[in-house]
Formats: structure tokens, C-alpha cells, sequence
């Protein structure tokens, strides 16, 4: 079949429970759709070359070909799937979206998004049978995704298990990107009270909908006395927003009860914050700038900050570019993934409502697979917690490697190299970050170890697995915490300039008792060994010639050398 269409879609899809599409064995198909772009708000023509109303699963042993020229591939309001077909779509905006979700579970994929995303999902409600709506679940097959934006955005969850093959490439790594027209991704409301909670809701259609809900910080708000500002995702994805406004009292991310909302209206591109105006008793709004203040601090998200989640790739555009991003939870089990993204390889978003009426938990979870990664910002970032129990994490190059408010490590075999911090976590208080198993390499150009927790010998608990660190900065440590950590078991061996911030890396409370310390001169190639009497701890190859302070962390009898 060869099927073109300059006027509507190809094909479309208006009613039915479900409806399948099946490429014959040996058969290739064609769909073009050559029309021009449709607008955001134009409600009488159907923006992709395949648009389903109803679940839509594409299937076969043959081959279907979808070249969409200004708009999306395939799209379906419902439910999508994907199983055994070979499947090539090359368009401008998004290749696959499934409102509700999108499933792989076999085939040969080829997914190029010039200005768009490869895989994407909207709704985050429940169905009428009580499934959870918005994930994206790979088991199988192959799929090379190019996207200028997201490889993968789900509204809510992205799952990756089993024998699944997926290679992403976004914005400039992607040989098809083409510049994406954006106003900017970062918006704010502004007030001169702090006493009100905010809510935005995007919208395109009943269906297609989102809440984001702005926050406060005080990066935002540095040196400001008359107005606070709360930041939030702009988004070009959606015709128009309504702003809803809540007492302290009251839950974000719904229309039932607040203080005021304003009608649905479309962003004021020349602008990027929404200012809110309190006179006798009634509010108005305006549209201004935000510009920066007095002390200097301007956008948040600058590199070089003190702790925190920092941005490390001040080159990135104005538009979200990750290889997989959820906007609730990542969870990988298995598989074979390899990313090259311009953002963060793998993220997931946290403190946004969703339609179920859950505040999304930003939490990362690798327990197998096998996995390479290559980010200009963080390899795996988590707005919440993020555990790994198992798989291989190899990180060829980022920001940071891991991120997260929490990290958790049991198991699995890491290696990251790292411009910054090899792992982080941001929380102020608990343990931040938990080693209870596994082997971890970390090669850091800031901190190895970072976590900002402040409890006294709690930043940082080992309790088991083989922690390998060198750390190049003379302004960084191997290991860095704000009040101590704490070692109960496992094998740490960590190298970090001797005329730097080395002491950091001595904050245990029985450190003498627990660890060895000297000073030495490594050169690059060189085998660094820690042995406990006759037997070898742990031992690296110098990745780089450093005068270094070492640390053995595991028996204060232990020797070290290097050859």
C-alpha cells in the first residue's frame, strides 16, 4: 500500500474499541502526509499522517514506512501498540504518542522527530477500570530513536524491561534535529504575597491536559524584598493555560476549590512571568520579565552553585532535550539501553500534581539491564529518590553521573566519568546517600561523592559493596559531606589532590580506627593497590598523574602502593 494525502490525514481513525493496523509479511507500506503544518489551535484537522480516536495497535511481519512532512507520525487518543513490525517514521513534531499510553513489546523501530519528540504520552488520570494512564513500557524489540527534544517523555511512568534494545539521540546528537521554536521553558508567577499556593493547568482538549505546579526557591528569589517568584515548565505543547490560585489550606492541581482563577489564555511570548496585582480587594494581572537582581543572581540553573541540583549544560536550548524522561517515575529492570542526550540522559520529574490527584514521586529505579550512557548534564537524575540494586550503569560522560534527593546504591556495576560531582545527593538532612552493595568506579572533575545533608555523620553511609574514587579537583574532595558520614562495612579506596579539600573525605567518626591515609605521587597508568595482609582489596588503573591524598576505607591496617 501507498497512501498520500496533501488535504487530511491519510489515515484516521474516528471510532471503534480497538483498531488494528498489520504490515503482511514481505509487504513494505507507505503513508505520507504532505500538508502543511496544522496550528495549535485549529480543532477541524488532525495533526499526524495516522490519528486514531480509538486504542490503536500496529502490528505485522511487514514493513510500514510513515513520512510525515510538517506535523506528527502516528497518533492516537487512546491507548498505542507496537508489536514485531518493522517501523520507520520520520516527521517534524512527534513520531509515536499515545495519549493515555504507549506500548513496545517487539519490532525493528526507526523513530526520527526533527522537531519533536520520538515517544511521548499526555494523560496522567486513571481509566474506568482503574488503570493508571500515561506510562511507556518498552519489552522488546529494537528501537533508534532521534528526537530534537525528548527521546522518550511520559506524562507519567516509563518502564524499560526484559530483551528490549534502545538507542536514543537528542537535539545536537541527533544528525536530523532541527532548531525548535520555543519562548523559553522557564516561567513564573509573581505576588507580593508568599501566602498562596499556584497551579497551572496546560490544555489542548478534554483529553489532552497537565498540571504543573509552580514552586518556590530561594535561588529565584535571592536579594528580592517587594515580590516573590515561583518558577515552573513552560510548555509549547498545548494551546492555552488557565492559573489557578489556593489558600495554604488548600490542594494544588484542581478546579473544584481555590481562591481565583484566571480564564484559559495563551502564554505572551515576548514575556516570561505572569504578575499577579491585589487592589481594593480584587486582583488583576500583567506580563513582565524576569530580569536579574541587584546581588547579580539571575536564572536559576546556572553551573557552578554551591550544592543543590545544578545545571551543567549552560548550551541547551530553551526546550527539555532528555533521552527518557518520566514525569513520575523511571524504572528499568532490564534491557539494553544506550543514550547520547544534550540534557540528562534519564529523568524523572517530581512535586507535579498529576489527574489522579498524586503528587509525582521523581524517583529512579535501575534493578537490571544494561545501560550507556552520554549526557552534557546528569547521566541519571531523580527529583526524588534514585536506587540502584542491579545492571551495568557505564557513564561515559556528564555533568554529574548520579543525582538525586536521595541515592541509594545495593547493587549493580557503575562506572562514571564525570565534569562535576560523580554522585550527589541534595537532601539537607537524613542519610543522603546509602551504599549497601554492589561496585561503583567514580573518575570526578568535582566531588566523587557529594551529599548536602547537614545530620552529624549521616551524610554518607557505607554499609557495603566496592567504592572506587579519584577526584581531580583541588577544590573538591573524594568525599564530601557537610557534617560526616558514617561506615559500618565494604572496601572504599579514594583518591583526591593532596593540597585540596582532601580533609573532607576524613569526616567519619572512627576514622582512625576504620581507615588508612597517605600522600603519593601517581602517574597516569599506574596500578593503585589496598591490600589487607596478603589479599587485595581494591585496586585501580590512574586514570590520570596526581599528587593525591589516599584513602583506604575498610581496615586501618591496610597497605598501600602503586606500580
Amino acid at each position: 500500500a501507498k497512501i498520500y494525502s496533501g488535504d487530511t490525514n491519510p489515515i484516521t481513525v474516528l471510532s471503534g474499541d480497538k483498531v488494528t493496523l498489520t504490515a503482511k509479511k514481505e509487504t513494505p507500506n507507505y503513508v505520507y502526509d504532505t500538508r502543511d503544518k496544522i496550528a495549535d489551535d485549529d480543532e477541524t484537522a488532525y495533526s499526524s499522517a495516522i490519528y486514531s480516536k480509538s486504542d490503536l495497535d500496529i502490528g505485522g511481519k511487514g514493513e510500514l514506512v510513515v513520512i510525515s512532512a510538517n506535523n506528527n507520525g502516528i497518533h492516537t487518543k487512546d491507548d498505542f501498540k507496537v508489536k514485531n513490525l518493522t517501523l520507520s517514521v520520520t516527521c517534524e513534531d512527534n513520531a509515536l504518542k499515545g495519549n493515555d499510553s504507549v506500548t513496545v513489546t517487539g519490532g525493528m523501530l526507526t523513530l526520527i522527530a526533527k522537531s519533536g519528540d520520538g515517544i511521548k504520552t499526555s494523560n496522567t488520570d486513571l481509566s474506568s477500570k482503574g488503570k493508571q494512564r500515561g506510562t511507556v513500557s518498552i519489552s522488546g524489540g529494537t528501537l533508534d530513536i532521534y528526537a530534537a527534544c525528548d527521546g522518550i517523555d511520559a506524562a507519567y511512568n516509563v518502564e524499560i524491561s526484559e530483551d528490549s534494545v534502545l538507542n536514543v539521540y537528542t537535539d545536537r546528537y541527533s544528525p536530523y534535529s532541527k532548531d525548535v521554536e520555543t519562548s523559553g521553558s522557564v516561567g513564573y508567577v509573581r505576588f507580593t504575597s508568599n501566602g498562596y499556593k499556584y497551579s497551572v493547568k496546560y490544555y489542548n482538549d478534554e483529553y489532552d491536559y497537565k498540571w504543573v505546579n509552580p514552586t518556590y526557591s530561594t535561588s529565584v528569589n535571592a536579594g528580592r524584598s517587594t515580590y516573590y517568584y515561583y518558577s515552573f515548565e513552560r510548555s509549547s505543547a498545548y494551546k492555552s493555560f488557565k492559573l489557578f490560585v489556593y489558600s495554604s489550606s488548600q490542594t494544588q492541581g484542581q478546579e473544584t476549590d481555590y481562591v481565583l482563577a484566571t480564564d484559559y489564555m495563551s502564554w505572551n511570548t515576548a514575556y516570561d512571568t505572569f504578575a499577579l496585582e491585589s487592589r481594593g480587594g480584587s486582583f488583576s494581572y500583567n506580563w513582565v520579565n524576569y530580569s536579574k537582581n541587584s546581588d547579580g543572581a539571575g536564572f536559576p540553573g546556572g553551573p557552578g552553585g554551591m550544592g543543590g541540583m545544578n545545571d551543567g549544560n549552560s548550551e541547551k536550548g530553551d526546550y527539555s532535550t532528555k533521552g527518557i524522561k518520566g514525569d513520575n517515575e523511571v524504572v528499568i529492570f532490564g534491557g539494553t539501553v544506550t543514550i547520547n542526550s544534550y540534557d540528562d540522559a534519564i529523568h524523572a520529574n517530581g512535586g507535579e500534581t498529576h489527574e489522579n490527584g498524586e503528587t509525582s514521586t521523581g524517583n529512579v529505579t535501575i534493578s537490571g539491564g544494561t545501560l550507556s550512557l552520554f549526557s552534557k548534564d546528569d547521566a541519571v537524575h531523580a527529583d526524588g529518590t534514585l536506587t540502584v540494586s542491579g545492571g551495568t550503569i557505564d557513564v561515559t560522560g556528564s555533568y554529574e553521573g548520579l543525582e538525586g534527593v536521595f541515592v541509594a546504591i545495593s547493587g549493580g556495576d557503575i562506572s562514571i566519568v564525570s565534569s562535576d560531582d560523580g554522585i550527589n545527593a541534595t537532601t539537607t538532612s537524613g542519610t543522603g546517600i546509602t551504599f549497601e552493595g554492589g561496585k561503583v568506579y567514580i573518575y570526578a572533575g568535582g566531588d566523587g561523592v557529594d551529599s548536602n545533608s547537614k545530620t552529624q555523620y549521616r551524610g554518607i553511609l557505607f554499609a557495603g559493596g566496592e567504592i572506587t574514587i579519584v577526584s581531580t579537583s583541588g577544590g573538591d574532595s573524594s568525599i564530601d559531606t557537610e557534617n560526616g558520614y558514617t561506615y559500618e562495612s565494604g572496601y572504599i579506596l579514594a583518591v583526591c589532590p593532596a593540597n585540596g579539600m582532601g580533609n573532607e573525605a576524613t569526616k567519619c567518626k572512627y576514622f582512625s580506627s576504620v581507615a588508612k591515609k597517605t600522600t603519593m605521587n601517581l602517574t597516569k597508568g599506574q596500578t593503585l593497590t589496598a591490600k589487607i595482609g596478603n589479599d587485595v582489596a581494591l585496586s585501580v588503573e590512574m586514570p590520570c598523574s596526581i599528587s593525591a591524598l589516599v584513602i583506604f576505607i575498610g581496615s586501618s591496617s591496610a597497605t598501600l602502593s602503586a606500580a
